[in-house]
């Protein structure tokens, strides 16, 4: 049975209506996702069918934010990242999230659940990811009012060190780039395989839903499989049944 089409008109801000795939990526320097780099150009339309330009955001700060609903660390910082919108609010700053779901209606369906307040953009292709070179998710840029990228933030463990520099690039206008935070080399997504694919590169243990008995279940799983990756002794290793 095909999954029921979202109504036209929703009510809440920024996802009323129905949702729009991305349009147009443009400008893409060879230094593109870099801190110091341009960010790449990105028009789109959001999830409620407005057109949107980040070009047309220069003049403010603005962190954009590659997530997922189906990545667990991503489901947990989005609602803080919605908190740096409400505290610094749209002014001199602006939170945009790019959507890199497959599925569309999980978008939705995790919204309902955890609205936001800041535009939504859909990438189900991925092409703003790769422009923006993502090896993690989620990951986090914090853009200048020039439009040049100052920081990047990966894996959504760094929202106090996020609010700060966010804080200090309002309060000064400086745009020496920062080093941000990036996530362990082993972690990174590699070669063909884009991490926000979640086929490939999701475990199940990425998953926050479901009863208590599948969480440990999952655990146990993904606990197996560290151990067979490992090299013995207290590293772990062998067949992975442990």
């Amino acid at each position: 049975m095909p999954r029921p089409t979202r109504p036209p008109v929703r009510t809440r801000p920024w996802y009323a209506g129905p949702s729009l795939a991305l349009l147009l990526l443009l400008g893409l320097p060879a230094s593109a996702g870099g801190t110091g780099a341009a960010a790449p150009a990105l028009v789109a339309q959001t999830l409620d069918g407005k057109p949107f330009a980040l070009a047309g955001l220069k003049g403010k700060v603005v962190l954009l934010d590659f997530w997922a609903s189906w990545c667990g660390p991503c489901r947990k910082s989005l609602p803080a990242i919605d908190g740096l919108q409400s505290r610094f609010g749209e002014g001199k700053f602006q939170v945009v999230g790019v959507a890199l779901d497959t599925d569309q209606g999980a978008i939705y369906d995790f919204l309902d659940q955890t609205p936001v307040h800041f535009p939504i953009v859909p990438d189900p292709s991925g092409h703003s990811a790769e422009a923006f070179r993502v090896v993690a998710m989620p990951t986090s840029f914090l853009i200048d009012a020039d439009g040049r990228i100052v920081a990047r933030f990966e894996g959504g463990e760094h929202l106090k060190e996020e609010a700060d520099a966010i804080a200090a690039l309002i309060r000064t206008g400086e745009s020496a780039p920062a080093a941000g935070y990036r996530v362990a080399p082993g972690l990174e997504a590699k070669g063909g395989l884009k991490a926000w694919q979640r086929g490939h590169l999701a475990d199940p243990i990425m998953n926050l839903d479901g009863d208590r008995l599948t969480g440990f279940l999952r655990e146990h799983i993904q606990a197996s499989k560290e151990g067979a990756a490992g090299t013995g002794g207290a590293a772990g290793g062998g067949c992975g049944c442990n």
